[in-house]
């Protein structure tokens, strides 16, 4: 396992009944995409269903919290429902007084604080993020809105935006500006620790904005949406499942959100289509202990992802919605008999499979084939 940032290095507790030990956990978010844009037959995300979703186990029915990106990344890392702030992605009002609803739900407690108290290491790699912990100006007196946004070829931010970054959010970690430089890295620290062996235990990964599936066209040009993301995601994940693959990790990519179309949810929050139904989303797992080729269809949610993560790492404190929600531990589970709806790397599995048994029915067996004619 790395090493702990600002502490002691030392392993995990045991994981929670039903959850396979992870030396690693790393989770990787896209944006703003339904479960059937991104998962279904006629997705450009050839690499993710190809490849990853072979590997990996999926659940179709993973809701998001909302229907702004902040008040899931929130939800994620801390199981804070969303407030009037972080539900406008607080796009009318300075980064101090967007942080300021955070300080309240738990004391302000979050996933980093539960690593840091149980000896674990952990980072945020922001893609396009220019130098370690970057952000707007954090003061009272900050002038409104935040000016980091991403879909932008504006210097020194571009693409990164701050709204996209869950730990610029909590006071104890923005506050606290060495803490948070050891922590929240731009994301090409990643390489380097691998290369150097230091991957921490818990990782979380953003995309920029042209490269989480957000923009459409992006500001550089590039195509965006889904045809961006999973580019980037081929270019990018391949190393890093490589490293997970030898050092007993787990890799878990999701949305933040699903088409603004979509108000179905389920788990927290009020009536479908108030705040707390962000859409169908749908999750895939990819590591040991995880079936390939699995498909669930058990309802979770953001405030389920942190529970899973709190329960991967023995960490018996669960945060707001997190104590009233499961941990997903089907994903590690056999899959079920039935498929509602099958993804493409599904599909191209039982294709696959299809074709093999074919094949083998057509050949004839020496041990069955019909005896020569007797010759008198």
């Amino acid at each position: 396992m790395g090493c702990l940032g600002l502490g002691v290095q030392t392993a995990a507790a045991a994981p929670a009944a039903g959850l396979p030990a992870y030396d690693h956990v790393v989770v990787l978010v896209l944006e703003n995409e339904s479960f059937s844009a991104t998962f279904g037959p006629s997705s450009p995300a050839h690499y993710l269903n190809g490849t990853l979703v072979p590997r990996g186990a999926l659940d179709d029915q993973y809701y998001a919290t909302g229907h702004v990106s902040l008040d899931n990344y929130i939800a994620m890392t801390s199981g804070q429902p969303a407030n009037p702030q972080s539900s406008t992605d607080c796009l009318a009002v300075n980064l101090f007084t967007c942080v300021q609803p955070q300080a309240a739900m738990a004391g302000g407690r979050n996933l980093a604080d539960q690593l840091e108290a149980t000896h674990l290491s952990w980072k945020g790699y922001m893609d396009s993020m220019p130098s370690p912990c970057f952000h707007a100006d954090y003061s009272a007196g900050a002038p409104p809105p935040d000016p980091y946004q991403g879909d932008s070829q504006t210097p020194p931010a571009k693409d990164y935006a701050d709204r996209h970054n869950p730990f610029l959010y909590y006071p104890d970690l923005i506050g606290d500006d060495a803490r948070c430089q050891a922590h929240v890295v731009p994301y090409p620290q990643l390489a380097t620790d691998i290369a150097t062996d230091s991957v921490p235990a818990f990782s979380f990964i953003t995309p920029d904005t042209c490269h989480d599936g957000h923009d459409s066209t992006c500001s550089d040009g590039e195509p965006g949406g889904l045809v961006s993301a999973d580019a980037w995601l081929q270019s990018n994940v391949p190393p890093l499942l490589d490293y997970l693959t030898a050092h007993n990790g787990l890799l878990i990519v999701t949305s933040d959100e699903a088409a603004s179309s979509d108000t179905s949810g389920c788990c927290h929050g009020g009536p479908g289509g108030a705040a707390g139904f962000g859409g169908r989303i749908g999750l895939l797992a990819v590591g040991p202990g995880v079936i390939p080729g699995a498909l669930i269809h058990t309802q979770y949610d953001h405030a389920s992802l942190l529970r899973t993560v709190e329960d991967l790492f023995g960490i018996t404190e669960h945060l707001n919605n997190a104590a009233a929600s499961s941990p997903m531990t089907d994903l590690f589970a056999a899959p079920p008999s039935s498929v509602p709806e099958a993804p493409l790397g599904a599909v191209l599995l039982l294709a696959a499979a299809a074709v093999a048994t074919l094949l083998q029915r057509r050949r004839v067996h020496p041990a069955t084939a019909p005896p020569p004619p007797a010759v008198d």
